[in-house]
C-alpha cells in the first residue's frame, strides 16, 4: 500500500516498485533518489505462492500454451496496485520505476521537463529499448525528443502514468493474460497514447543485480500449437501496425487531461 506519498513542487510524485527483501537494490535506489534530490516512496512488491484469481489460464493457454510464472504476475500485480492508488489520488501523473534501474546525472531536471510537454500522452516511456518504427512527435525544454513507435519500447522499468490512463488500464486489464509489459503495449486495444523520451532518462541495470523473476520453462509444441501461436503473432504485428499508420497520419490525438 502507498501511504504519505512524498512529491516536491515541479516533480511528479515517484513510486519504486521492490521486493521488501530486496535491500541491495533498495540501497542502490534511495542513493541514486537522494543523490538526485527526488523524493520517493517504495511500494512493498511480494513473492506470489499461487495464482490470484485474476490470472486467466484458460485464456493464456488458449493462446501461447504456456503459462505466466508466478514472478510475472506478481510484477504485474505491482503495477495494477500502483494504478489504483493513482486513481485513487487527486494527482494527474506518477513516476514508476522498478529497481533495477540506473539514473542518468541530469534526472531531476529531465524529469521535471517532462510535465511541460505540449503534446498530449497518457504514458510515457523513459527508455526506449526494444522500440522499432519510431517518429518524433514533440520536444522536452531541454531538447530531448519525444517519441511515438509502431512497436512500443519494452519493459515496465521506468515510465510516467496519467491518472486518466490508468483508470483505463484498470478497466481493461483486471484479467491477467499477458505480462505487465506486453499489457501496456497493446495500444491498439486500450487506446492510451503512449510516448518515450530519447535519450533514456534511465538506464537498465537489471543484468548487475540478477533477475527477480524467472523465465518461462521452455515448451514443446506440436504443430497446430506452433501454427495457433504464428497466427497470433501475425495478427498483433498486423493490429499493431495498422494502428500505428492511423496514430500517425490519420487518428486524432486523446487528451489525458
Amino acid at each position: 500500500m502507498i501511504q504519505n506519498r512524498i512529491s516536491t513542487p515541479n516533480l511528479p510524485p515517484v513510486v519504486v516498485i521492490s521486493l521488501v527483501d530486496s535491500d541491495v537494490r533498495r540501497t542502490h535506489m534511495s542513493a541514486q533518489l537522494a543523490a538526485a534530490d527526488v523524493p520517493f516512496q517504495f511500494f512493498d512488491a511480494e513473492r506470489i505462492s499461487e495464482y490470484p484469481s485474476t490470472y486467466d489460464a484458460a485464456e493464456r493457454l488458449r493462446i501461447y500454451d504456456n503459462h505466466l510464472t508466478l514472478g510475472e504476475v506478481g510484477c504485474y500485480e505491482s503495477h495494477y496496485r500502483i494504478w489504483e492508488a493513482l486513481a485513487n489520488s487527486n494527482d494527474d501523473i506518477w513516476c514508476v520505476l522498478e529497481d533495477d534501474v540506473e539514473l542518468t546525472p541530469d534526472f531531476s531536471r529531465r524529469l521535471r521537463s517532462t510535465l511541460n510537454v505540449a503534446v498530449p500522452w497518457g504514458i510515457m516511456r523513459l527508455k526506449e529499448g526494444g522500440a522499432a518504427g519510431k517518429w518524433q512527435v514533440g520536444r522536452l525544454p531541454g531538447g530531448e525528443a519525444l517519441h511515438d513507435h509502431r512497436k512500443q519500447p519494452g519493459g515496465a522499468h521506468a515510465y510516467l502514468i496519467r491518472r486518466g490512463a490508468a483508470l483505463v488500464l484498470l478497466a481493461y486489464a483486471g484479467r491477467i493474460i499477458h505480462p505487465v509489459d506486453d499489457m501496456m503495449n497493446r495500444d491498439w486495444e486500450h487506446g492510451i497514447r503512449m510516448i518515450s523520451v530519447s535519450p533514456d532518462i534511465v538506464l537498465d541495470r537489471g543484468d548487475d543485480f540478477g533477475t527477480t523473476i524467472p523465465g518461462r520453462h521452455k515448451v514443446k509444441r506440436n504443430p497446430w500449437q506452433k501454427l495457433k501461436r504464428e497466427f497470433h503473432r501475425g495478427r498483433d504485428s498486423l493490429s499493431r501496425h495498422v494502428n500505428a499508420w492511423r496514430r500517425r497520419w490519420f487518428a486524432p490525438i486523446r487528451h489525458w487531461h
